[in-house]
């Protein structure tokens, strides 16, 4: 596919974009909470966005191999934050669960990313903030039907 030259530089800068807010985001969750890091963060986010996931479908999800999701989760479930239940729809299989403490934790650090996110676009106008929104659930959105 043919790209012209000014479209190419936007390509590339959306690139470095990309890379600095995935940097810019594993410093920032490892500094929102104290108990959780970036990879617990996504891995209880996505939890609590879809409750009842089991192991092999949140990896899946975030798109992890089933051994890091499988250690992951041992050390969610070893620390509190996380109970396998008895699927009720497949008796062999076990629903991932957040406990009340992950629930807290994740609104803990649901609040101080808001908080940052607030303060680093405090100088924009509505509609810059409205637009970056808007574009940024688009882009993601264009994943989905892959």
């Amino acid at each position: 596919m043919a790209v012209d030259a000014a479209r190419a530089d936007d390509i590339d800068q959306i690139i470095r974009a990309i890379v600095g807010v995935a940097k810019r985001t594993r410093g920032e969750l490892r500094n929102l909470h104290p108990d959780i890091g970036y990879v617990d963060y996504t891995l209880l986010f996505v939890l609590g966005e879809n409750p009842h996931l089991r192991a092999v479908d949140l990896a899946e999800v975030v798109a992890i191999d089933k051994s890091t999701a499988s250690r992951q989760l041992a050390s969610l479930e070893r620390r509190g934050l996380l109970r396998r239940e008895r699927d009720p729809e497949r008796p062999r299989s076990r629903r991932l669960e957040l406990t009340e403490r992950a629930r807290e934790i994740l609104c803990d650090a649901d609040a101080a990313w808001r908080r940052r996110i607030a303060e680093r676009t405090r100088e924009w106008p509505a509609e810059d903030l409205h637009a970056f929104a808007t574009l940024i659930d688009r882009y993601t959105a264009a994943d989905q039907g892959e």
